[in-house]
């Protein structure tokens, strides 16, 4: 059976800098390995025709974020338009938490959570003949209805899974990269969170678990990253949470004397009561740490049930820039924000010498606890602006001024002005500020920022005019 997996072209909506490799479809051709299979990313090559042409599927498999629902189904619709003999499966979060969004004639399947066995098993059971409606956690459209087959709880042992198939993305790795056009390889070391982030539901993908990959099976997938991949960013949604294994990490890196740099995601609370391992993960490659800060208003921390506040945030970045670890801060902007938050925000960066922050705007994306309170305040239902970087919810600024503030907000942050201010005030006082910061711009070098303003021009100006585009209801 020969089986196309296929990544959407990026939403036309999207404002975004970076394009990673397709590690969830990566992973899926890897557990279907018996089969002829190709990976198609059409965010670089987009001519699906040609491609069911010259590669002739009998199977076309999707991943779908809530923001590409629209797209995905076009391109289904496209497959069964060409040849209505060729079966197609979507799966992605926006699948498994609303799979009614895809009853359609011309999708087959939807799986549900993570597939990595339900996709090898449904793949099998088509190539030789079987009923695919005993295999557990997918869904099937008939009729105008779902008929689910039974859910089993999401696989916990990450060890036993294969590395990812990225000889089927070769062709593009060129033109994978992060913000700043480094080229960048994924590696997941673990699923799932402990914890119970309102906005957030990867803790709800893998029913409350948090699992993990042994540390030699991490290291070995190290070992076989290309050469060209400089930089390795841990695609978890916390990486360090076990505290143990971080350090067993940390060390064998350094013995196997692997020489890549490192970026990962952790929450601030683990920073502060772990200093001594950051310490360690630096001394092994770690260049660039992501943190969801979320917020500098502990009221705000609390109604997104961070756990954590704004003290120890503060904590964390002292910390990390003491360590000389460039931090990539995250704060989610709320559709309620005013011009004096967008300001306070600001201060709080400069305060903070955070040079390469990210304002996601509070989205209540499907399955999460978020859209459970405020879907049916949604100014916004179109999921082709479930982007992060539209307010699907209701502004309290009128909708021009508050992209106008986020707009702003983005360009002043990464403002030449801003990082010649900074050496400035560097050079003018260089012993007062050490003492609580090793100064450091987070990375960024004058040419970067010349980059990111060029890279990141047109998406200022589409943010500052998005609401022309709005579908408001």
């Amino acid at each position: 059976m020969k089986i196309l997996l296929i990544k959407p072209p990026l939403n036309p909506h999207l404002i975004s800098t970076t394009l990673y490799e397709p590690l969830e479809l990566e992973y899926l051709a890897a557990s279907v390995n018996s089969h002829p299979t190709e990976i198609l990313d059409m965010r670089i090559e987009k001519n699906l025709h040609k491609k069911l042409q010259s590669f002739k599927p009998h199977l076309v498999g999707i991943t779908s974020y809530t923001c590409d629902v629209k797209t995905v189904k076009n391109i289904l619709k496209e497959v069964k338009t060409y040849n209505r003999s060729i079966l197609t499966a979507v799966g992605g979060n926006h699948a498994t938490f609303m799979p009614q969004d895809f009853i359609e004639d011309y999708i087959d399947a939807i799986f549900i959570g993570y597939a990595d066995h339900s996709f090898p098993e449904y793949v099998n059971a088509l190539s030789s003949g079987k009923q695919t409606t005993s295999i557990s956690n997918i869904a099937f459209p008939e009729h105008g209805r779902l008929r689910f087959s039974r859910s089993v709880p999401a696989p916990v042992d990450l060890n036993s899974l294969p590395f990812p198939a990225r000889h089927l993305t070769q062709k593009y790795h060129k033109k994978y990269h992060d913000s700043l056009l480094n080229r960048i390889s994924l590696v997941m070391t673990s699923r799932g969170c402990p914890y119970r982030c309102t906005f957030c539901a990867c803790w709800k993908l893998m029913d409350g678990k948090y699992v993990t990959r042994d540390v030699r099976s991490m290291v070995q997938e190290l070992k076989s990253l290309p050469e060209a991949s400089k930089i390795v960013y841990f695609s978890d949604d916390n990486t360090v949470h076990n505290i143990r294994r971080a350090w067993e990490l940390s060390e064998t890196i350094k013995k196997e004397k692997i020489n890549k740099k490192l970026q990962m995601y952790a929450r601030a609370d683990l920073i502060v009561k772990n200093p001594d391992l950051f310490q360690s993960l630096k001394e092994a490659g770690l260049e660039y740490l992501t943190v969801g800060f979320e917020s500098i208003n502990d009221r705000e921390l609390d109604y997104l049930n961070k756990k954590t506040t704004v003290k120890v945030n503060n904590q964390a970045i002292a910390i990390l820039k003491k360590l000389g670890i460039y931090i990539n801060a995250h704060f989610i902007i709320d559709p309620g924000y005013i011009e004096k938050d967008f300001n306070n925000l600001l201060q709080y960066l400069e305060e903070k010498a955070l040079f390469r922050p990210a304002f996601p705007v509070l989205t209540p994306l499907p399955g999460t606890e978020l859209y459970q309170q405020t879907h049916q305040k949604l100014a916004i239902k179109d999921y082709n602006f479930f982007d992060f970087a539209h307010a699907v919810l209701p502004t309290r600024l009128n909708r021009r001024e508050f992209y106008r503030q986020l707009a702003r907000l983005y360009n002043r942050s990464y403002s030449l002005q801003r990082y010649i201010r900074f050496w400035r005030n560097k050079k003018k006082s260089p012993q007062e500020s050490a003492d609580f910061y090793a100064y450091n711009t987070d990375g960024i070098s004058l040419w970067m920022v010349l980059l990111l303003r060029m890279f990141a021009l047109p998406s200022f100006l589409k943010l500052k005019h998005a609401y022309k585009t709005e579908p408001l209801e």
